[in-house]
């Protein structure tokens, strides 16, 4: 997204932010403390985006309530996002409500976990960037899928999980 014009972010907030999620994240010892960082994280990121688009007053909505274009480009995004994370659970064999992060507080966990590996840094500065730019659904549709496959999420996606269950199992690496 650095080469976004619309997309003015601040490069040193960035840093700084995602350098204090690291160091909090190693007193997370607990599923909940987890999350609940991962709120907090989600927050300033909408904070950020907001600063780096000039959307003004942004307030996230909750369960698709938002009728604002911003809420409802995330919300639609994050369906997409779901969509692609399925689609990995799918081509790797694992059932897409395993309980591994989110699956403790909601059905369908799995894709939960696997959408966050690009949530963040794929639909949410593409909502604000399209909002501001007042594009419709479709539109928008057409740069999130551009933005997916621009990063190969869905490569990613099943790269990211092959590995970290490489990295956790009792197997040894071929």
């Amino acid at each position: 997204m650095q080469r976004e014009s619309a997309f003015d972010l601040s490069a040193a907030d960035l840093i700084a932010l995602l350098d204090a999620t690291q160091k909090s994240l190693e007193s997370c010892h607990t599923t909940n403390a987890v999350l609940s960082l991962e709120a907090q994280i989600t927050k300033r990121l909408y904070r950020l985006a907001v600063n780096a688009v000039g959307y003004g007053e942004f307030v996230r909505a909750k369960r698709g309530s938002g009728s604002d274009l911003a809420n409802r480009y995330l919300d639609h995004g994050n369906y997409l996002a779901y969509g692609l994370a399925a689609t990995a659970a799918w081509v790797l064999g694992l059932p897409h409500g395993l309980a591994v992060l989110h699956g403790k507080t909601r059905r369908g966990g799995l894709v939960f976990d696997i959408a966050d590996l690009v949530k963040d840094a794929l639909v949410l500065p593409q909502s604000f960037i399209s909002a501001m730019a007042g594009q419709d659904e479709q539109e928008f549709r057409q740069a999130c899928i551009q933005r997916f496959n621009q990063a190969e999420a869905l490569d990613t996606m099943i790269d990211t999980i092959k590995s970290v269950a490489l990295e956790f199992s009792k197997v040894p690496r071929p």
